[in-house]
């Protein structure tokens, strides 16, 4: 929107405000608070002392210089094992042309070691050679890269990237009740064991292990949101996270440290952790100057002398069951983008990561309990790889960083008294050394459009904000008229056929019959210790006194922070037991049949588990297994056989348009159901295809021998990106999908492909 400059007076009306600078006084509730406490031009220089290669990366209070030059990084997080390979190079050049310099990753330990090793000292198991594909890419597409390797990521992934067979490395006795993230030494092996694997990739990768002038790892995270961890005393946070930064030292990490949300790491003088950055992460929707602005506050309180950092700004939001989709939530539109961003430069960031830039997908079982199969996050670049408004103001701000970033992180915040007809319309500046003014005019009232004026150094500024606008008028030193930024690019028009439909046919609809094979567990023994660490269904059978009743341990409402139970469905001859009563821990169920007669019976269970959950804590570790915690009545144990067939049958039936299920014993109510389709996509036009599925029951969605991921009757989601590297062009598609009842049954109502 085009705004001008005026120097000419101009008569004020009754609903002028009176404000002062816009510093973030009013959020800490402090009349002690000055402004000068929250600017950082006086703040003494680095000693480069910190620095292990300081002529190639260094920071001082102000921002990152690489090879002796002031660098602002503008990153985006994009997530490699959340896209399919051979799509990432489409994702970086988006990346790239929106102006990024800098890609931020997790590295999630479980997505790279999945099957269990011998011991720490044992790698065979270990497959990064995705990453070490990321990274090359990245650099080919001119991108420094922020590397967070956890060991924990959160990242709404299974376990927060822990593998599931993390805890049969659990020692019977710990050094605390919970053992994840703590500094319990045989947890520190495996940390060492994990990190010495990923470091062996990142070595060569950092930009000081290459030619000036390349690009490649400029920032290496140790663990994640460590704040959240509260049960553990400081001095063992702080002794865990020397720990870690001295095996990333040792194993030839010379970038500079950073962590987030940790501030056991903040201003430690001396150690592995002197010289560490702790970064902020923010998701403040629209109380941006509240809850971003408190932080940013605490950081420059807190850890004077180090560049302010994010790293995690908002690019919008995850969903789980239940939520509205992530472009549907409140607090998250484009505009929301722009203003956080301002904001920042307002405040003197010197480095920007934004979490999601690209948007993704949780393929197969890898999602956290029960978020869903889509992690579009409303990104500016969405899972299907297509770009939107939110991306169209990531090209603007790019533009405006790229020529004036660095200037206003070297420049200072400065008091300024004005005036504006609008009270919802604050102003700050930031005056560079050489005399250039930046004006930022933002406001945080979302509901109407905000036009008047504002009259300060002697100057009237003209503005017209949309809801939740922002923007920044830039006067450069000696001139009287300057420019607004950011420029926003021009809404394209082309020619384009619109979405289309395609019905798809169907190939038939089975019941899942029983395994023929079961594999017997010892009691208390969990389907883990036989390898098995996917969510899928499970089939569990045992024998049973007829009549009585059946207690299942498993996850409760509410067990786990909070989130849903997991299901077990309970079969006696091919009839489903309902449950009886339940708890948190348990549900029991009273079998079928005549309890004085002593007869025993075989009950079938079908195990669903909503997923692993994605923070630690001691409610998560004591259900970490996978399957029933217990099966057992009167008080007495069952033994238990299991199979695991639901993935194989799914992949099986998908994989061909002829393949059928396995034939074996049927059941009266069948626990499990296979619906299978096909369709063919014309090769005459580019497609992003969406599978749209309305159903009863929750399961799994299988295409072309890939698990694409769950889907829920809760839902909200109803769409289910297919990638377009996944299709088959030549033949027919085939889709699979199983489906287990829930109480209002199990069945397919709607399906069809959107492309």
């Amino acid at each position: 929107m085009r705004k001008t400059l005026f120097l000419a007076c101009l008569t004020i009306g009754t609903s002028m405000a009176n404000a002062q600078n816009i510093t973030d006084l009013s959020v800490m509730n402090s009349k002690s608070t000055e402004a000068a406490d929250l600017n950082i031009s006086d703040t003494p220089a680095i000693d480069n002392s910190i620095f292990l290669h300081p002529d190639r990366v260094r920071y001082d209070h102000r921002c990152f210089q690489i090879e002796g030059k002031d660098v602002f990084l503008f990153s985006g997080t994009f997530h490699y094992f959340r896209v399919p390979q051979s799509l990432w190079a489409d994702r970086f050049k988006k990346l790239q042309a929106a102006g990024f310099n800098c890609v931020e990753t997790y590295v999630p330990w479980n997505w790279h070691e999945r099957t269990m090793p011998a011991s720490p000292d044992d790698f065979s198991h270990i497959d990064l050679s995705e990453l070490e594909t990321f990274l090359t890419m990245a650099e080919s597409y001119g991108l420094y890269v922020i590397l967070r390797p956890g060991p924990y990521i959160c990242a709404e992934w299974s376990g927060g990237g822990f593998p599931q067979w993390i805890m049969r490395k659990r020692p019977a006795k710990t050094k605390y009740d919970v053992w994840l993230q703590s500094d319990d030494p045989e947890f520190m092996k495996w940390n060492e064991h994990w990190y010495k694997a990923v470091c062996r990739v990142a070595k060569p990768h950092q930009i000081t292990e290459k030619a000036p002038g390349s690009k490649g790892i400029i920032l290496f995270q140790v663990e994640n949101e460590y704040n959240r961890v509260n049960w553990f005393p400081k001095s063992a946070k702080k002794d865990y996270l020397e720990k870690l930064a001295g095996i990333a030292r040792t194993n030839g990490i010379n970038v500079p440290l950073v962590t987030c949300w940790t501030d056991e790491s903040r201003n430690v003088g001396k150690g592995t952790l002197n010289g560490v950055v702790d970064m902020v992460n923010s998701y403040p929707r629209w109380q941006i100057e509240r809850n971003f602005g408190r932080l940013v506050d605490l950081q420059m309180r807190t850890q004077p002398g180090k560049p302010l950092i994010s790293g995690e700004l908002q690019g919008g939001w995850c969903c789980e069951l239940g939520w509205p989709l992530s472009w549907n939530q409140d607090g998250l539109p484009p505009v929301q983008t722009q203003n956080i961003t301002l904001y920042a430069l307002q405040r003197g960031f010197s480095a920007l990561n934004f979490y999601m830039v690209v948007g993704g997908t949780n393929f197969d079982d890898w999602a956290a309990r029960q978020q869903i199969t889509s992690y579009d996050y409303a990104a500016a670049i969405g899972e299907d790889g297509s770009i939107n408004e939110r991306y169209r103001r990531f090209v603007g701000l790019g533009d405006f960083i790229r020529q004036h970033g660095t200037k206003i992180a070297k420049a200072d915040l400065t008091p300024i008294e004005y005036t504006a007809t609008d009270p919802a319309v604050k102003l700050a500046l930031r005056r560079a050394p050489n005399g250039d003014r930046y004006y930022f005019l933002r406001t945080e009232e979302h509901y109407k459009q905000h036009f008047g004026s504002i009259y300060t150094d002697g100057l009237k500024i003209d503005f017209a904000l949309e809801p939740f606008g922002s923007s920044v008028y830039y006067l450069p030193a000696g001139q009287t008229q300057g420019e607004w930024f950011p420029k926003l690019p021009e809404t394209t028009v082309g020619l384009s056929a619109p979405p289309d439909t395609l019905e798809l046919h169907k190939l038939g609809e089975w019941d899942d019959a029983l395994p023929k094979k079961w594999t017997q567990l010892r009691l208390k023994e969990s389907v883990d210790n036989h390898g098995i660490y996917g969510r899928h269904p499970l089939y569990f059978k045992t024998k049973a006194k007829a009549g009585r009743t059946l207690e299942i341990g498993r996850i409760g409402r509410g067990a786990v922070n909070n989130s849903a139970a997991d299901t077990a469905l309970v079969a006696v001859d091919g009839q489903i037991v309902p449950i009886a009563y339940e708890t948190k821990e348990s549900a029991s169920y009273k079998l079928p049949g005549d309890s004085a007669a002593n007869k025993e019976v075989e009950v079938v269970i079908l195990f669903e588990s909503k997923g692993l959950h994605h923070h630690t804590n001691y409610a998560v570790e004591k259900f970490w297994h996978n399957g029933p915690t217990f099966v057992r009545q009167n008080g007495c144990e069952l033994p238990l056989s299991y199979a695991a067939t639901e993935e194989r049958q799914g992949l099986k039936l998908s994989n061909a348009i002829d393949s059928q299920p396995d034939k074996g014993k049927q059941q009266k109510k069948p626990l499990l159901k296979w619906y299978k389709y096909s369709f063919d996509i014309p090769a005459d036009r580019p497609t992003q295809p969406h599978l749209r599925l309305k159903q009863k029951g929750n399961g799994f969605i299988y295409v072309n021998g890939r698990c694409i991921g769950r889907c829920w009757e809760q839902g909200p989601q109803n769409a289910y990106y297919i990638p377009e590297c996944w299709l088959n062009k030549d033949k027919p598609n085939v889709v699979a999908i199983s489906l287990r009842p829930t109480n209002l049954g199990m069945g397919i109502e709607d399906i069809a492909v959107i492309y």
